[in-house]
This record gives C-alpha cells, sequence and structure tokens, in this order.
C-alpha cells in the first residue's frame, strides 16, 4: 500500500470520526444541573439589574454549590475514595476526587470543589443554552422564552409557568407562600396548614388538576406517612419537593428506609412520582445525606413508580427567597411537563 493511499485512508478516518462525534447524542437532563443552572440564571438576572459583571456573579454564587462530576457530594467531602465512586465515572470524577484525597478538612474540600475548580465556574457560568435540548425552556415553557428571559424574569416567563402550572395546585407545607406567589401570582398556591388528606382534598376541588408538594421542617415525614396509606392523593401526585428535612434516610431500619417501597407508594396510572430532595449542610458542612429520599430496590414485577432525585446541597438560609421561588417555578415547570 502506497504512502498516498495510506495518508487519504487516514484522512477519510478522521474524517468519519468527526463526523461521529458530532452526532454524539445531547446528554439527558440533570435534575440537579438543571436546578442549579436555574438558581445562577435568576441570580445572574439581579446582577445585571445593578451593573455588575461576572466577579459579582461568582460571589453572589458562593450560596450556589455545585461541581458537574459532583455527585453524591457528602461523601466526597467527608471521606473521598477512589473505590467508592459508582461505575462508570463521570467525566473529571476521578481526577476531582484525587485532589479531595490531598487535603485534610471538609471546609477544605467544599472550597476545592465549589469554589476553585474551574469545572464549578464553568458549569454555573456558561450559556446554559450550549447544555442541548433537554434544558430548552423553549421547548419546556414557551417559545421565545429563553434563558435570558428567565434571567430577567420577565412578564412572558411568568406568563409561561402559569399556562403550563394551569391544572397544577402546588400545596405548600411547613413553609410561607409568599415569595412563590410574587413569583407567579396566576398559579394557585396553597398552604396547608395541617398534615391529613382532607386538607389536600379540599385544595384539588376540581378533577383535573394535579398536586405538587413543596414541604419544609417536621411535617415533612407526616406528609410522607399520609402518602403510603392514601393511594387517591398518590394518583393526583406529580411531585414532592422537600428542602433541607432530614428523613433518616441514612439509618437502617428507619420508617423511611422499611416503607418508602415502590409498592407501597404504587400508582393506578402508569407514571412515575419525582420525589427530589434539596439537602442543606449548614455552615460547617454537616452530613446531610439523610435528608435524601432513599432508591428503593427495584421489586421483580420491574415497575418503579418511585423516581428517587439528589437536588444536591443547597445553604437554604442564604438563599434569596425570591430568586429561590423563581428558580423553583422553572424546576416545577420541568417536572410537570416531564410526567
Amino acid at each position: 500500500m502506497s504512502l498516498e493511499i495510506i495518508i487519504e485512508l487516514a484522512v477519510l478516518a478522521m474524517a468519519i470520526a468527526a463526523a461521529w462525534l458530532s452526532l454524539k447524542p445531547a446528554p439527558p437532563l440533570d435534575w440537579e444541573r438543571l436546578w442549579k443552572v436555574a438558581l445562577a440564571t435568576v441570580i445572574r438576572g439581579e446582577v445585571e439589574v445593578a451593573d455588575g459583571g461576572p466577579d459579582q456573579w461568582w460571589e453572589r454564587l458562593s450560596v450556589v454549590p455545585y461541581h458537574p462530576a459532583g455527585r453524591d457530594a457528602y461523601a466526597k467531602l467527608l471521606s473521598p475514595q477512589l473505590d467508592d465512586i459508582a461505575v462508570p465515572a463521570l467525566e473529571g470524577e476521578r481526577q476531582l476526587v484525587n485532589r479531595l484525597m490531598k487535603v485534610d478538612t471538609v471546609s477544605e474540600r467544599a472550597d476545592i470543589m465549589y469554589r476553585e475548580a474551574e469545572a464549578a465556574s464553568l458549569a454555573l457560568m456558561a450559556d446554559p443554552a450550549e447544555l442541548g435540548p433537554a434544558y430548552d425552556p423553549e421547548s419546556v415553557l414557551a417559545p421565545g422564552v429563553t434563558w435570558e428571559s428567565i434571567a430577567a424574569w420577565d412578564s412572558t416567563t411568568q406568563a409561561a409557568v402559569a399556562r403550563r402550572l394551569s391544572d397544577v395546585v402546588v400545596a405548600v407545607v411547613g413553609r410561607d407562600t409568599e415569595a412563590l406567589l410574587q413569583a407567579v401570582p396566576q398559579v394557585e398556591v396553597v398552604a396547608i396548614e395541617g398534615v391529613n388528606e382532607a386538607a389536600f382534598a379540599s385544595a384539588l376541588t376540581e378533577s383535573q388538576k394535579r398536586l405538587v408538594v413543596i414541604a419544609e421542617g417536621t411535617s415533612v415525614r407526616d406528609f410522607i406517612s399520609l402518602l403510603k396509606d392514601a393511594p387517591g392523593l398518590r394518583d393526583r401526585l406529580l411531585a414532592v419537593i422537600i428542602l433541607g428535612t432530614d428523613l433518616e434516610s441514612d439509618v437502617p431500619d428507619s420508617w423511611i428506609q422499611t416503607h418508602f417501597q415502590h409498592k407501597d407508594f404504587d400508582t393506578e396510572l402508569n407514571r412515575r412520582t419525582l420525589y427530589m430532595a434539596v439537602t442543606d449542610p449548614g455552615e460547617d458542612w454537616r452530613d446531610a445525606s439523610g435528608q435524601r429520599f432513599p432508591e428503593p430496590p427495584v421489586p421483580p414485577s420491574g415497575w418503579a413508580p418511585i423516581e428517587a432525585v439528589d437536588l444536591g446541597p443547597l445553604p437554604i438560609a442564604k438563599q434569596d427567597p425570591r430568586l429561590l421561588a423563581r428558580a423553583l417555578w422553572i424546576l416545577l415547570t420541568f417536572c410537570v411537563v416531564s410526567r
């Protein structure tokens, strides 16, 4: 074979490889990434209104910890081990853990993972339009509603959220509803005072209405316990988001470990229900892994109606309630449309 033919074949191989890479499918939606990008975007909107720049934005993002390879954050922060990385490893995950293993304190590791790592700043500050179609707000909210619209939190964005959630009741347990109502006044938001089936039934006055629950504090466990014995309520439930509440999901034989099972939380419709948890590490980055919903084993039938989602760590008390509410509306809209 002549050198000329070899070169031509090499060029052809490179062209085929380039074409293959260009056809590589976009990554699927990662719920924590969506959540943290939504927070970063609405914070950017505030910074831009104040004529701030990237430095001011990055400073404000100190309360939004995110690293694209930072799954199972508390294990990485408390006891980073290469052997504990799930297979397949995420891009850059082994390098991140290697770096974390070289420092001794949790606070130092948190600074490395969330403040010093270039991947962290790029993930929060890069143009979210580059994340691919799974993160495209136009496909979820409405044509013309972009990440720029969300940053500005303009009337078009609010109206699009309201239209998408027109058949949804947002029930809030253990948390004030004011910020949510100010962010999108047109959606039906109700405060649940007593955690019982009658309280939720009275909020669902129309048969087509579906339920989303945002919960915080000591009533969260009561609500999850209620769901186990209320199949009619489960059938109308699309998503649950809990904020910084200990479920004891890391405690063997706890109620949540014993009873939060696919069979006990089944639904009449062939639809998975989102159970999402934001964990609050506090000032000292304590282990908050017990605030996450456990992932129950899939039964022999293969039907798994529970979709447990870890939305990652977030210091709740350090969030601006107005901006937290805006990000919650974006997350909720994606949740409802995905069901």
